[in-house]
């Protein structure tokens, strides 16, 4: 797609309920990352390539990273590139839609935890969206994540492996 129709496209065919699309340039996505507090959960692309920065700043926060097309390089482990468009969407959807042992997103942002309450971490918005596949950040950035999973009481915790974490049950541990 060209430039700007992927955010159009995605706007179009997702529930807004759920996301907030910021259509940027590679050159302005530091910018606007920085807009988000404390970081966007996932970052969804279509450029050939990106700044080092860009690159770096990714792999340094828990978020998901959604290609369509060859995933530039320097981009995290944990980034799915999709070829066809209507394979990004509807991955990007099925994110949206996942519940882990009751925590779902919510919508206008922020999780929907089990006991009906609300909770804000966007570390756990990307385990969540992206389960069961882990993502590649620091754990210092789940420090956050583990507590709100345990101030709601949720059997879940955080497994770290070779630089991933992931969700998983705490049943039996």
């Amino acid at each position: 797609m060209g430039d700007g129709e992927l955010a159009v496209a995605l706007r179009d065919g997702l529930d807004r309920a759920y996301l907030t699309l910021c259509d940027v340039r590679p050159v302005e996505m530091l910018a606007a990352a920085g807009d988000c507090h404390p970081w966007p959960w996932m970052v969804i692309g279509d450029a050939r390539a990106l700044a080092p920065d860009v690159s770096s700043w990714l792999s340094l926060h828990p978020v998901l990273v959604f290609w369509q097309g060859p995933a530039p390089p320097g981009l995290p482990a944990h980034t799915r590139a999709f070829e066809r468009f209507a394979d990004l969407a509807a991955a990007v959807e099925a994110a949206l839609l996942v519940d882990v042992e009751g925590v779902r997103l919510a919508p206008g942002g922020g999780l929907t935890m089990p006991d009906g309450t609300h909770a804000g971490n966007a570390g756990l918005e990307a385990l969540v969206a992206g389960h069961p596949r882990p993502v590649f950040a620091p754990a210092r950035d789940f420090r956050g994540a583990v507590a709100a999973l345990r101030s709601h009481g949720v059997a879940l915790r955080l497994a770290r492996h070779g630089g991933a974490t992931s969700l998983v049950s705490a049943q039996g541990t």
